[in-house]
Order: C-alpha cells, then sequence, then structure tokens
C-alpha cells in the first residue's frame, strides 16, 4: 500500500482550491470537474466569479450543490476574486486554480500525501502540461527543482496551477496583492520562497489553458511593467550574460536528469 491508500491515511489535510471565475464559460465546466473529479476526501471548494455575462453561472449553479462556496458580482479583478476567496478559506493546504485551467488526475492526494510524508514543508510544486482551446496536450514544462534568486530576475519561474502551500505560510506572508493585475502569483511566490523551501515533485499535476483571450495573450505590456516594478520593490538584480548561461545549462540539465528518472521509473 502506498502512503496515499485511504486505509493508511489517518486524516486527509483539508485542501481549499479557490477558482476565480470571469466569462470563461466556454472552459469554466472542464475547470470545475477536474477539481470535483479528483475524488480528495477533505477539499474545500470555493468559486468567486465577478459577474460573468455569459454562461458562467449557469455553470456554476449546475455544480452548486458541490461547492462549498459561490458567488457571482462585481469585484475587483482576479487578484481581489482570490483573495476574497482564501478569506473564507478553512483548509490546511491552499492553492488556486483559473478558469480555463485544469488539475490532471490524482494531483489532491499526490500532494496531501507529500505533505503528510514532509510535516516540514509549506510550500509543493510540481510540473505542467500545457493545452490548446480543445484541451489537446501541446507542450509540457519542466520546472527547476532548485529555486534561486536569479530565477525570479527572469520572471515567473513556477505554474501557478501546480503549486500548494500552507495556509499559514499564506498568513505569514501578507496574502496576495490586491493591486495586482497580472503577477499576483509571481508576487506571491516570491514572497513565500523568501521564508521557506520549496518542494518540488516531478509529477504533472496540472495543465494551463492557452488561448487568445489569456492575459498573456492579451496584456503583455501590463505584466512587463508590473515585473519590473517587482524586481526593482525587492532588490532583485538581473544575472549578466555569463551568469545567465550558466543558469540555462544548469537547468537544461536539472530536466534532462529528470526526464530521464521519470522514463526509467524511478519517480
Amino acid at each position: 500500500m502506498t502512503s496515499t491508500d485511504p486505509t493508511c491515511v489517518p486524516h486527509w489535510p483539508k485542501i481549499t482550491v479557490v477558482t476565480p471565475s470571469y466569462n470563461q464559460g466556454r472552459f469554466l465546466e472542464a475547470t470545475l470537474r477536474s477539481v470535483l473529479e479528483q475524488d480528495y476526501p477533505n477539499l474545500e471548494y470555493i468559486v468567486v466569479d465577478g459577474g460573468s455575462t455569459d454562461e458562467s453561472v449557469d455553470i456554476i449553479r449546475r455544480y452548486e450543490d458541490r461547492l462549498n462556496y459561490w458567488h457571482s458580482r462585481k469585484d475587483n479583478g482576479q487578484a481581489d476574486a482570490i483573495a476574497s476567496g482564501f478569506e473564507m478559506a478553512t483548509g490546511e493546504i491552499l492553492c488556486w486554480l483559473n478558469s480555463d485551467d485544469v488539475f490532471l488526475p490524482g494531483t489532491l492526494r499526490h500532494v496531501a500525501g507529500l505533505f503528510l510524508r514532509h510535516p516540514d514543508s509549506r510550500f509543493v510544486y510540481g510540473n505542467r502540461r500545457v493545452i490548446d482551446e480543445s484541451g489537446v496536450v501541446t507542450d509540457s514544462h519542466h520546472w527547476p527543482y532548485f529555486i534561486h534568486r536569479y530565477h525570479w530576475a527572469l520572471g515567473q519561474y513556477l505554474a501557478q496551477e501546480c503549486t500548494f502551500w500552507k495556509a499559514d505560510l499564506y498568513r505569514q506572508v501578507g496574502g496576495i496583492d490586491r493591486s495586482r493585475f497580472f503577477i499576483m502569483d509571481y508576487d506571491l511566490f516570491f514572497r513565500m520562497w523568501r521564508v521557506t523551501r520549496f518542494r518540488k515533485t516531478s509529477r504533472f499535476l496540472g495543465s494551463i489553458r492557452v488561448h487568445g483571450e489569456t492575459k498573456n495573450s492579451l496584456h503583455q505590456p501590463v505584466r512587463e511593467r508590473e515585473l519590473e516594478e517587482a524586481l526593482a520593490r525587492y532588490g532583485i538584480r538581473k544575472p549578466g550574460p555569463l551568469l545567465l548561461r550558466a543558469i540555462n545549462r544548469f537547468d537544461h540539465w536539472q530536466t534532462k536528469f529528470e526526464r530521464w528518472l521519470i522514463r526509467t521509473g524511478h519517480v
């Protein structure tokens, strides 16, 4: 039996998943189902909709008996919605899943098992799949095992939909910055990284959906401005050409070694 077998686990930690939602009705049902079909025994699921005018509310209502809380009303954007959801959260472990992304099967049990086996861990992250509008996998991202300061200088080095953390860590660093339009995840994770060690799993935990209406597609100038502001605020210096080359080479070998471990069944 594995350590995540229900007969071996005396207490599954409560995991709170928050989904911020706004006019992503064509993808929202897949997101909701990817959470609810995890069959995780101690799930708290909160959906915070910003007053969608498409079919989103009708979709949420179809699943409301399986949600712990939901509402649909105007808010001040994605970061505000996420922060509002976490204010209601009672879970020991927190995460959020955007309304066009999905968790992969078995993710929540795997993550809970990691926290149970490593009780000193406060932040866990894994690898990501990339899917298109139809849900077809088009790419995958392997993140480094060793995250250092220069990674943060280069931008977001973690997949938000593949990250999970302890609730006390979230509170310790002050939670989501509601004023951020684009880099609320980068900003939150960097503040967490400064106070705790991150633990990597080689498992693919979630999928980001790439389509024409994502922030990455529509608001790159905002992302770049907010990132530059964050680098200045936290005093993060970008690496020079030689150091950058060394970092890229080291990350390449990390990824290559991890792929070998996965292929040979060592992880």
